[in-house]
């Protein structure tokens, strides 16, 4: 893990040469550019001696000028280069003889840092595929289980809040964190953290409120639509199908999202009669763990042939608005109505 990496090197005074930082975890590279910054660069001097570059204008030129200037206050002068074309883009014409000879040399005046976010390390070039071999390069991959378990109880006790056992696997299961494709990452969670602790009332992070501020309104909406419809509660299904047609361009993701949902229900079914566990259902259909647990709760309260019956006409009502022989609407209201 390249985190757990970079702090021994950085601890021992072992970083060396051009860094080169890529990986799922933008937090993370920020975290050790800061840890960086604040060792070599004092604070009064920081405008000056930490230098930003803007990697979609600057040339492989300006980064060996800026790495080649001397601080006359700190020890060190820190450049940062975020996401240079010519790493993250194969169409952009770049000196790569001497990005590569840059990348493994030491630098006796600065320390260099390359970074790729998150979101542009899977298009990493062949030069900068090079340049990783080339330089110091630390992947920021995605925390394990136990050391998030340490990062979240941090971050909340830092917000002067606790969290129980329970609510912290609640947590992470409905961030989806470790889920498959899941672009959500420690960025987003300690945003989350932060909304879940100013609106918990006492010390104790609950349940209720993990689940309440990061589910999305949509999935709220079809996780009560569906609660509704199993209880017989037409009035409350109603009342959330015309609140969902007021909001415009609503009707077709709900439909979509509802439709989703009974689909799980139906597998979770069908898988259940096999003998798997929850977990083990959710990784089969590669469906997010926490959206399964509410499905198959959904799903044993339903006769399989009610759900198959629902999806069969989700799946025509979705064929007549495309076809255009109903109201989007329309069709939706007739859909609740008749459940």
């Amino acid at each position: 893990m390249g985190y757990k990496v970079f702090d021994k090197d950085f601890n021992n005074d072992m970083l060396s040469g051009t860094l080169f930082f890529y990986g799922a975890e933008d937090y993370l590279m920020d975290w050790a550019i800061a840890r960086i910054i604040e060792k070599y660069v004092p604070k009064d001097s920081r405008d000056v001696d930490v230098l930003h570059l803007d990697g979609e204008t600057c040339e492989t030129r300006d980064i060996i000028k800026a790495s080649a200037t001397y601080s006359m206050f700190a020890e060190k002068r820190v450049v940062v280069v975020k996401n240079f074309l010519p790493l993250i883009s194969g169409n952009i014409e770049n000196d790569s003889d001497s990005l590569l000879k840059l990348a493994s040399s030491n630098q006796d005046s600065s320390i260099l840092i390359f970074v790729v976010e998150a979101k542009f390390t899977e298009n990493i070039t062949a030069i900068g595929r090079r340049m990783i071999k080339e330089s110091s390069a630390y992947e920021f991959t995605k925390l394990d289980k136990a050391t998030l378990k340490a990062f979240i109880t941090k971050q909340i006790r830092q917000e002067g809040k606790v969290i129980g056992r329970r609510e912290m696997d609640h947590l992470i299961d409905i961030s989806g964190y470790f889920y498959k494709g899941s672009r959500y990452s420690l960025k987003h969670l300690v945003a989350d953290i932060f909304k879940i602790a100013k609106a918990t009332e006492g010390d104790v992070i609950r349940s209720d409120v993990i689940e309440e501020l990061m589910t999305g309104e949509e999935d709220k909406f079809v996780f009560n639509l569906i609660d509704a419809l199993m209880d017989g509660n037409k009035s409350k299904a109603m009342d959330l199908t015309e609140t969902i047609i007021r909001e415009e361009d609503s009707t077709m993701a709900v439909i979509a999202l509802l439709t989703k949902q009974f689909e799980i229900m139906y597998d979770a079914l069908e898988l259940s009669k096999e003998g798997f566990s929850i977990s083990e259902m959710a990784k089969r259909t590669g469906v997010h763990e926490f959206r399964f647990k509410k499905a198959y709760r959904s799903a044993m309260l339903y006769k399989e042939e009610k759900i198959r019956s629902h999806l069969i006409r989700l799946y025509n009502i979705d064929r007549n608005i495309k076809s255009g022989n109903i109201d989007k609407d329309l069709a939706f209201e007739l859909f609740v109505v008749s459940c």
